[in-house]
């Protein structure tokens, strides 16, 4: 992965806020779709349904972990201007 670099303080706050805020919101939203797939495992339903809603929530989890690394990113980016 190729080093960011800094373009402005502006910038990076942006960003850093917008993927920390929808990073939490998706990560929460398949977590919670997680557990839901796991009730419509135990229900009669057919096994298409809980694996596809299973699925669909673990791409929303690792999509919010990703916007969680990225906010980071971008926050080391800050703090690292901020020290020079």
């Amino acid at each position: 992965m190729a080093k960011k670099t800094f373009k402005n303080a502006t910038y990076h706050k942006k960003r850093y806020w917008f993927f920390g805020g929808f990073g939490t919101g998706i990560l929460g939203f398949g977590l919670s779709a997680l557990v839901e797939s796991g009730f419509i495992k135990h229900q009669s339903e057919s096994t298409w349904n809980w694996v596809l809603a299973g699925t669909l929530s673990l791409i929303l989890i690792m999509t919010g972990i990703n916007f969680l690394f990225e906010s980071y990113s971008h926050k080391q980016l800050l703090k690292e201007k901020e020290n020079e």
